[in-house]
């Protein structure tokens, strides 16, 4: 299971994304100009000189992540900017423009982020479930190459960006991919068993969620005991305790092994299948 202290001593500075937040709203209250309106995150909603304005500031954390001797500058160039009323929209580099294609989410356990760990490499992850996160990767068309924390900030872009564009590049590659189907009524079997290493990844997708869903009787399940095999089912399928065994061995035995438990969707997020 992902271990949040770990997690936040090993890839992350000192200051957690909400620490950080509530440094710039502590710098921020004292000036006479800026009134805090509320916020959650990395987002503040302000008024400026009486105008209404969002302050993103993961850009800004991000900066900060990869060199955290530079906090006072980082924030000092950040209040200055929202004092001028300065909007904190994003633009593009060159530098982005020529990775943006290949950007991809990648599924990665917390074990398999530790080996990564281990060797050197301090990759972005996002937990989604228990110790199932998404990685950000560049696909090279013959290797995949793991973002590590570092690069993001010399993109131009933040991290939040990074994860809406590979999304977005999974999803339009997913439309090439049929959904295979066997059964019918409740022991309908949906597949996606691709070679690509995105197949598990899918079950980011919520286009695929709602297609699925239809095809069911009742509540979707959905298994990723490998990279290249996502499954989804009824909860009412009569053979749904052998699925999840199957699914449990699978991810333990396999060479690309994934995630040995079966999940819901709910509220647009993954849950674990008690």
């Amino acid at each position: 299971m992902w271990n949040p202290q770990e997690f936040d001593e090993r890839e992350l500075p000192p200051l957690s994304a909400e620490l950080f937040s509530a440094l710039v709203v502590a710098r921020l209250r004292p000036l006479p100009d800026v009134e805090i309106q509320g916020g959650k995150g990395l987002t503040l909603h302000l008024r400026v000189r009486g105008a209404e304005t969002t302050a993103q500031l993961e850009r800004a954390y991000e900066r900060y992540r990869v060199a955290p001797d530079t906090l006072t500058p980082v924030v000092d160039e950040l209040i200055q900017s929202l004092v001028r009323g300065e909007t904190q929209t994003l633009e593009f580099t060159d530098a982005y423009a020529r990775v943006a294609t290949q950007l991809f989410p990648q599924l990665v356990t917390a074990q398999q982020w530790r080996a990564k760990r281990e060797q050197g490499l301090r990759l972005i992850i996002r937990p989604i479930v228990q110790d199932l996160g998404i990685a950000l990767a560049l696909d090279r068309a013959n290797e995949i190459e793991y973002v590590q924390i570092e690069a993001i900030p010399t993109w131009g872009v933040d991290a939040q960006q990074a994860y809406e564009t590979a999304l977005q590049n999974l999803e339009r590659a997913a439309r090439a991919v049929e959904t295979l189907t066997f059964g019918q009524g409740d022991e309908i079997l949906l597949m996606d068993r691709h070679a690509d290493g995105y197949a598990a990844t899918r079950a980011l997708l919520p286009a695929r969620w709602r297609d699925w869903q239809a095809r069911v009787t009742d509540e979707l399940v959905l298994a990723l005991p490998t990279r290249d095999l996502l499954l989804g089912f009824s909860r009412a399928h009569p053979a749904f305790d052998a699925l999840r065994a199957q699914t449990h061995a699978d991810a333990q035995t396999h060479a690309n092994g994934l995630f040995p438990h079966l999940l819901y969707v709910r509220d647009n997020a993954l849950e674990i299948v008690p």
